[in-house]
């Protein structure tokens, strides 16, 4: 029964075969039909390498803003506490320390920093902590992504030694 059944589906793919070669050239409907998927084939894979190109700009940017901010934090934290610090970042907002364009040998890279105080006492008050012996230091770090404006943000402590 399956040897038969076999012997019948491979005469008829044949057949479906020998009906294919009897026909000579492409009909218009079959160019047709070919080219909108080409076109529809063309258009997805355009579509992918968009993306792609606009991913890789996300994190090709998005990395360089982490590390602009890293060299701050790396900068202030070698500095350590200063008696500048003494006062600062009592409100509740915080304080700012500084903000500036980046530049790279002059040349502005379209990065913005903001780095901004706050006392420990206002990040966590248990009610032990006394003001001005540690303080948070925020690098919060903007720049430009197609029409939106993005930023990454980090912090670190400096206490008094």
């Amino acid at each position: 029964y399956l040897i038969t059944n076999l012997y019948k589906g491979v005469k008829r793919v044949s057949m479906s075969i020998k009906s294919i070669k009897d026909e000579k050239g492409l009909t218009g409907v079959d160019i047709a039909i070919s080219l909108v998927i080409v076109t529809m084939f063309v258009a997805i894979i355009a579509n992918l390498i968009a993306n792609i190109n606009l991913d890789t700009e996300k994190m090709d940017r998005k990395s360089k803003a982490l590390a602009y901010a890293v060299q701050e934090i790396e900068t202030r934290r070698a500095t350590g506490y200063i008696e500048k610090y003494n006062g600062m970042g009592t409100s509740k907002e915080g304080e700012t320390l500084k903000e500036e364009d980046i530049y790279n040998n002059s040349e502005f890279t379209g990065y913005h920093k903001v780095v901004s105080i706050k006392d420990d006492i206002l990040v966590e008050n248990s009610g032990t902590k006394t003001a001005d012996t540690t303080k948070q230091i925020t690098v919060e770090v903007f720049y430009k992504l197609g029409n939106n404006e993005e930023s990454i943000k980090i912090s670190t402590y400096i206490s008094k030694e």
